[in-house]
C-alpha cells in the first residue's frame, strides 16, 4: 500500500511540472534571455513594448496572465502595448 501511495505521489508531482509553461525571460530586452518556468495563474507568454515621446522602443519578455496581457492592451495611447500566448517558449 506504501508503494502505491509513492507512486501516485510521484505522478501526481511529476504532472504538474509538466504542466507548467515555460517562457523566455528579458527583462530589460537584449539578446540573452532566460527560459522561465511560469507560476500556475501565469498560463501566457509576454512579450511587451514600451514607447515613450523622445526615447526608443524598450521591450521585455516574461510570464503573464491573460488577464494582464489585456489589461495593458486596454488603456489606448498608455505607450505599452503587448503580445501574449500560451505554449511554451512562444514569446521569442
Amino acid at each position: 500500500m506504501r508503494k502505491i501511495i509513492l507512486c501516485v505521489l510521484a505522478v501526481l508531482l511529476w504532472s504538474q511540472a509538466v504542466d507548467a509553461l515555460v517562457c523566455y525571460h528579458c527583462p530589460n530586452g537584449g539578446p540573452n534571455c532566460d527560459t522561465a518556468t511560469c507560476a500556475s495563474e501565469q498560463d501566457q507568454c509576454m512579450t511587451m513594448w514600451f514607447t515613450g515621446i523622445g526615447s526608443l522602443p524598450k521591450y521585455g519578455k516574461r510570464c503573464s496572465s491573460q488577464y494582464e496581457c489585456q489589461l495593458l492592451n486596454s488603456v489606448p495611447q498608455s505607450g505599452v502595448s503587448a503580445i501574449c500566448c500560451g505554449f511554451d517558449r512562444c514569446n521569442r
